[in-house]
């Protein structure tokens, strides 16, 4: 087996997803990928949540790079795409997933808008993840886990054509796949079962030298 058919065994695993149902709120967490506002926006269009709010400063993949916090371009997305601004809330001093959350609460705790249930729209590979952590750190709400639908090849093209290369996209795969595992030790997020076949692909792949984002412990 190639590295690309480990990669799409961890692909696989981590994107998740579940169907669609109408909501009081869809949450787009910011990175450096766009396609993240774009589905947000979307779906606020098509009427599946009154409100839409963008969470993200300026983190891995963005500082230094971006000129401002990935909530607020994304907020010029979503406009730019016919949602009203008074419709968009912004949080845009998170930097990691656990601020996302966390500031993401504290900011609608101020504005009065009762949630419950709520779309979460994160980069494909990070559904899993998520679902994972808002079930450990934002318990009363009912995440429904909505990605950008694409395929790994299809993915992988967009972020070369924005500039981040093979290896570096494998490697933050490996290390997104190992924090399933290391993060529900800690009690960040719930804990989840790991197929083998998902563990050895990990295993092999670290063995090929993917290891950047892999946390020791």
């Amino acid at each position: 087996m190639t590295a690309l058919d480990y990669i799409q065994i961890l692909w696989d695993y981590l994107v998740y997803e579940h169907t669609l149902s109408r909501a009081d709120l869809i949450v787009g967490f910011g990175s450096h990928d766009i396609t993240v506002a774009r589905r947000a926006a979307r779906l606020y269009l098509e009427g599946w949540a009154p409100y839409l709010l963008f969470s993200g400063g300026l983190g891995k993949g963005t500082a230094g790079v971006w000129q401002q916090a990935e909530a607020d371009t994304f907020r010029e997305i979503a406009t730019g795409m016919g949602v009203p601004e008074d419709r968009i809330l912004v949080e845009n001093q998170s930097t990691n997933t656990g601020d996302n959350i966390r500031l993401s609460r504290t900011l609608l705790a101020s504005t009065g808008i009762p949630v419950r249930n709520v779309i979460v729209v994160h980069k494909p590979y990070m559904g899993r993840r998520i679902y994972a952590a808002l079930r450990k750190q934002w318990p009363e709400i009912t995440p429904i886990i909505a990605p950008a639908n694409c395929g790994l090849e299809e993915y992988t093209k967009t972020l070369l054509s924005t500039g981040v290369d093979e290896e570096e996209f494998f490697s933050i795969l490996v290390g997104d796949f190992q924090r399933i595992d290391v993060f529900a030790r800690t009690g960040y997020q719930i804990a989840q079962d790991i197929p083998e076949e998902a563990q050895r692909a990990f295993q092999e792949l670290c063995r090929l030298g993917y290891t950047r984002y892999v946390i020791p412990y």
